[in-house]
């Protein structure tokens, strides 16, 4: 089978480059992280805004359907007053001319209330599954983001073994160093081999300060994420990369929020072809006012105890009847898109589905080879660290050839390298498969 391993190079792609030198003062663990970042994330705080707002939408929808009363006063000069005519033949007079007065005044009331509508009742609906679309988006990212913290907290934990075992590797290396110029002194040993073995430990020395820069990195992009203040510093808990813990397979969860999210829309599509279908239905409303008038010739009269000054009261009720006969086949056009739209909602449905199962199969074969990758470096690290105190003892007793010394300590770092690797890739793996399995929140306990 062939090994993947995980070049620690490709790991500053997920980090911030911000070169800043601290040293970590609070430890914080997985889930303190997680809580941290479930109560200070930026983006988190946005949804739940965006959740309230469209909970307000519902409200301004089922307003739409009550009682609406309204207000008005109205106030017109006529420049030119218009003039009517009323048949007078029976008189003998042929026509009858009325004159309109130039200044009229009116205030009231206008009721209404709709009884029968069902372009509003869909609509009000439709901001439901909105508000219900909005909840499962704020899951998403809540899971998006203990996810990518939890991804971020193992690198960096993987990062400071790292650089916990190079710290090792440079004291057997500074302590070989010490015999070789111990030998040298003696005459036991060359002055090639004293700068071999100051080749190799420059060697190590770029690692650790590169490994350094990494973790700086990964530690500024858990900041970030989290809405952890960047003057503030913290480390991660130490892992025992000894030992993995193996996470219960049950199958890929059918209660994911991104399956949620594609019946959603597939939802939200029918019930926009359902508002636009029932806009053929005819709507009924009650209409009501209570209004005053009044008309004068002249502004003076007003207020001056004459007849004119009075205001003259109306109201009545009424119904209101809305037949929809023709719109030049906007609806239809409206429907057939519509249609359209709910087809499409269903493959991506289908799409998403296929894919997710995709993907929760390859998680449980990585893992599987992840776990044989790790046995095998585990066991070949410690053969390597093995072989490399057996030689180092063989040259102090001058046995062995600082070449062979030298040798056996890359092999160490090789096989410490593939041994990291083979753990990360194994947390990982775990990792989404706890996201597909639905379990996500068990990081949290």
């Amino acid at each position: 089978m062939k090994r993947r391993r995980i070049d620690f190079g490709l790991l500053l792609s997920f980090t911030l480059c911000i070169p800043t030198n601290c040293w970590c003062q609070t430890q914080l663990s997985l889930q303190d992280c997680l809580n941290y970042v479930l109560s200070n994330n930026l983006q988190l705080k946005t949804a739940q805004n965006e959740e309230l707002q469209v909970r307000e939408a519902i409200t301004e929808n089922r307003a739409k359907l009550l009682p609406q009363l309204n207000g008005f006063a109205s106030f017109d000069d006529n420049f030119k007053p218009p003039v009517s005519a009323t048949d007078q033949s029976e008189n003998g007079v042929p026509y009858y001319i009325t004159h309109t007065l130039q200044y009229s005044a009116g205030m009231g009331i206008q009721l209404s209330v709709p009884l029968y509508d069902q372009t509003l009742l869909t609509s009000m609906r439709l901001v439901r599954q909105a508000s219900e679309m909005s909840v499962i988006e704020e899951e998403k990212l809540r899971e998006d983001l203990v996810e990518n913290v939890a991804k971020m907290y193992y690198m960096a934990q993987v990062t400071t073994e790292q650089i916990s075992l190079i710290e090792r590797n440079i004291q057997s290396l500074t302590e070989l160093r010490n015999q070789t110029y111990a030998l040298g002194e003696n005459g036991m040993a060359l002055e090639v081999d004293l700068r071999r073995v100051d080749l190799n430990l420059t060697s190590l020395r770029t690692s650790k300060d590169n490994a350094l820069l990494m973790l700086q990195q990964q530690y500024n992009s858990l900041k970030y994420i989290m809405d952890y203040p960047a003057e503030r510093d913290f480390s991660v808990t130490i892992a025992d990369i000894s030992q993995i813990q193996q996470i219960e397979a049950y199958g890929m969860s059918n209660d994911l929020p991104e399956l949620r999210m594609v019946r959603q829309s597939v939802k939200i599509a029918e019930t926009q072809l359902q508002m636009t279908k029932r806009g053929y239905i005819p709507s009924l409303s009650l209409t009501g006012f209570l209004q005053w008038n009044a008309w004068t010739g002249d502004l003076k009269r007003w207020g001056s105890g004459y007849p004119d000054n009075k205001f003259w009261n109306s109201y009545g009720l009424g119904v209101t009847l809305r037949i929809p006969i023709f719109d030049s086949l906007d609806k239809r056009s409206k429907i057939r898109k519509g249609r359209l739209d709910v087809a499409n909602a269903e493959l991506r449905m289908q799409d998403t589905q296929r894919d997710l199962q995709v993907q929760y199969d390859n998680a449980l074969n990585e893992r599987a080879c992840a776990l044989q990758n790790y046995q095998r470096e585990k066991e070949a690290y410690e053969l390597a660290q093995e072989v490399y105190d057996v030689t180092s003892d063989q040259y102090t007793e001058g046995v062995a050839t600082m070449t062979a010394v030298l040798q056996d300590q890359m092999n160490v770092n090789q096989a410490m390298s593939g041994y990291l690797d083979a753990y990360l890739n194994y947390r990982l793996a775990n990792l989404t498969i706890l996201k597909l399995s639905g379990l996500l929140n068990n990081l949290l306990k």
